[in-house]
């Protein structure tokens, strides 16, 4: 009885230890998917990492795998190892890893939505003209609020009606052009919030501050209403245009994730609201790489990637959504078309 209970121990033993090994050498290899149509970097990301951000990582680190970083291939393999995402090249696909098997009936959605923040971004003003302007409040006080009352002068040629809201803007500088400082582009619009009228009486125009993202103060300008987008649905861009970033929400010599940047393309570019922009630029050479190169000609590197949140004719405004390293006013900017 004592040997046949010493045996099987052993055997248990012999087991936790196998087990142990094989769980070792599992987590560094790790599981590897095989990419299906229709997958891309985004949704991969979000399925086996929990954040859908992270594909721009995927994409830098993997330039020579990955020629179409929107939309990779079917039949490249992916290695899900400690938290990231690692293309391997084709001579590693034969290996023996486990790997990761498509859910049955799981179906890849071609539109993808991101979550952003309801503040105002503002936009660049070039030839748009003001609604009107807020002229008083019901008390002395020089900021005013959410819920506060105001009175506005509407411009000649625009109609208040009750119920209409109009968007509150504070002009900021001139923007000129990065890379040709003769080239006037607009002025910086912050959005400070937005007003709702309560009654019309006449010339005179009540409303109610129901919105509010900065500081708000008398003079504020009247714009046309634009509702802050919550999600929006990426979507692929129609055009081949490239733009540079003329400016910034915030002044900041940097900018990374979460930052607000204008850009010098718009509708007229055929941009649209959820295009997807990766941020560049030029690469840096070193001393070692121009040995012996009277020149070389290297692609610019990705720093990031942005969403456009709100087009205007000539400008739109994009909020990064992912940054590799920090970028700056004048990069350049790619729509993302495939």
């Amino acid at each position: 009885m004592t040997r046949t209970i010493t045996r099987r121990l052993l055997i248990l033993i012999l087991l936790l230890a196998f087990s142990v090994v094989a769980t070792s050498a599992f987590a560094q290899r790790g599981a590897i998917y095989t990419v299906k149509k229709g997958d891309t970097l985004w949704d991969l990301s979000q399925r086996f990492i929990e954040d859908p951000f992270y594909w721009p990582n995927i994409w830098a680190d993997n330039p020579e795998l990955i020629t179409n970083p929107h939309l990779i291939f079917p039949g490249q393999q992916i290695r899900i190892l400690d938290g990231r995402l690692e293309i391997l090249p084709a001579y590693t696909q034969q290996d023996t890893t486990p790997t990761v098997e498509e859910p049955a009936g799981a179906a890849v959605d071609e539109i993808f939505s991101i979550t952003v923040a309801t503040r105002g971004n503002g936009f660049i003003l070039v030839d748009e003209q003001s609604q009107g302007r807020l002229v008083d409040a019901t008390d002395n006080r020089v900021l005013l609020t959410e819920n506060d009352m105001v009175f506005v002068a509407m411009d000649a040629g625009t109609v208040a009606r009750t119920g209409d809201s109009f968007g509150l803007y504070q002009r900021g500088d001139t923007v000129v052009h990065p890379t040709n400082r003769k080239q006037r582009i607009g002025t910086l619009m912050y959005n400070l919030g937005s007003v709702k009228v309560s009654e019309v009486r006449g010339k005179t125009v009540v409303g109610q501050i129901d919105r509010a993202f900065r500081e708000i103060t008398r003079g504020a300008e009247l714009f046309y209403y634009d509702p802050p987008r919550r999600d929006i649905a990426l979507q692929r861009g129609t055009t081949q245009d490239t733009g540079v970033i003329v400016a910034t929400q915030e002044e900041k010599g940097t900018i990374s994730t979460g930052d607000i940047i204008f850009v010098d393309l718009g509708r007229n570019n055929e941009l649209a609201v959820g295009n997807l922009l990766y941020i560049s630029r030029p690469r840096q050479i070193t001393d070692e790489a121009l040995k012996g190169a009277e020149h070389l000609d290297l692609p610019e590197e990705v720093v990031g990637a942005a969403i456009v949140t709100e087009t205007r004719d000539t400008t739109a405004t994009a909020l990064i959504i992912k940054s590799i390293d920090s970028a700056a006013i004048g990069n350049s900017i790619t729509v993302v078309t495939d």
